[in-house]
């Protein structure tokens, strides 16, 4: 099997285009479309193939006056290569993708790739910066709870919830699911939720999805949809984290990635050097630094004396440690 598959060539992808139209196309449509997804070049090829009446024309328009129409149907569809159909194998060896199918789905899915090989396997990758007691996502109750939680977020149900704090004590509520987040460091999924209070009033909550210990969807229904990012910004830390990124080794393009869960702003304050303000729950603070410290050098933060203060006691400890391992 090789990594290139035709149906993915720029000329292909122009003429999937045109054919797909619901509506009649000109001949100054058709050039357009060929100038905006091509190469300079492009249009002395594909156009004499598209609208020319000869023998080496694809035929696949009918003119009819100065306009020309798709001989396909619009609803046209392309196979799947055998690059792709690999490649959703792997996918689908994934735990964490399994939450978001039916059981009927997964048996579909499992059925029409049965004879592909995946393209990679789970154990081909090492995370060495994330912990290794993330959640059981293949246990059946926790797939039930996410599978509930997803359908109450989607319908803006209320569900009463029951879970462990992280003071081990057992919380139970009325709740509104709003989102579910997950975090690349602790390989766990969050619930982002509000609290139902008197006079129709909300508490935010961020709750980890393995202390759910019972979810009972209800027949209450919100009226309208609340502004989550209004809530989340409310238990922001009252200082941004502010971070100077010298992008060397694509510095830039990895730290915009690794905080792209994190609302900031990023400007250039100079020749390869950025400014970035991160703003962050305190709830996430550690995780946070755990992200930003394996950045090294790259990276260096200079604001937010509390942040900049943990961070330090954080590396002399690291230091301490590595000195007792040495000795």
């Amino acid at each position: 099997m090789t990594l290139f598959s035709e149906i993915n060539n720029c000329y292909y992808q122009i003429v999937y285009d045109l054919i797909t139209h619901t509506s009649p196309l000109t001949r100054e449509d058709i050039a357009n479309t060929i100038n905006t997804l091509g190469y300079e070049e492009s249009i002395l090829y594909l156009l004499p193939k598209l609208i020319e009446d000869s023998d080496t024309s694809w035929n696949l328009f009918t003119m009819e006056d100065t306009v020309y129409q798709p001989k396909v149907h619009a609803a046209l569809t392309i196979p799947l290569s055998e690059l792709q159909k690999s490649w959703l194998k792997a996918l689908l060896l994934d735990s964490r993708i399994r939450l978001f199918l039916s059981e009927e789905q997964l048996h579909l899915l499992e059925g029409h790739l049965k004879e592909c090989e995946p393209l990679f396997y789970p154990q081909d990758f090492y995370y060495y910066d994330a912990f290794t007691d993330g959640d059981s996502f293949e246990h059946p109750a926790y797939r039930e709870n996410f599978r509930i939680l997803l359908s109450a977020i989607k319908k803006q149900q209320y569900v009463n919830l029951s879970f462990q704090s992280h003071h081990n004590h057992r919380i139970h509520h009325w709740f509104l699911p709003c989102k579910l987040e997950y975090s690349i460091k602790n390989n766990r999924f969050r619930l982002l939720a509000l609290e139902v209070r008197k006079h129709s009033r909300y508490r935010f909550f961020t709750i980890n999805l393995s202390r759910i210990t019972e979810i009972i969807p209800l027949e209450q229904y919100a009226k309208y949809t609340p502004d989550i990012n209004r809530y989340i910004k409310r238990g922001y830390h009252k200082e941004p984290v502010t971070l100077l990124i010298r992008n060397e080794r694509n510095a830039l393009e990895r730290t915009m990635l690794q905080f792209a869960n994190y609302e900031k702003n990023t400007t250039r304050i100079g020749e390869n050097l950025y400014q970035c303000e991160i703003y962050y729950n305190k709830s996430n603070e550690t995780e946070l630094l755990i992200e930003v410290l394996s950045f090294g050098p790259m990276v260096k933060v200079i604001g937010n004396a509390g942040f900049l203060k943990q961070l330090r006691e954080r590396l002399k400890r690291q230091k301490e440690m590595e000195g007792n391992f040495i000795d």
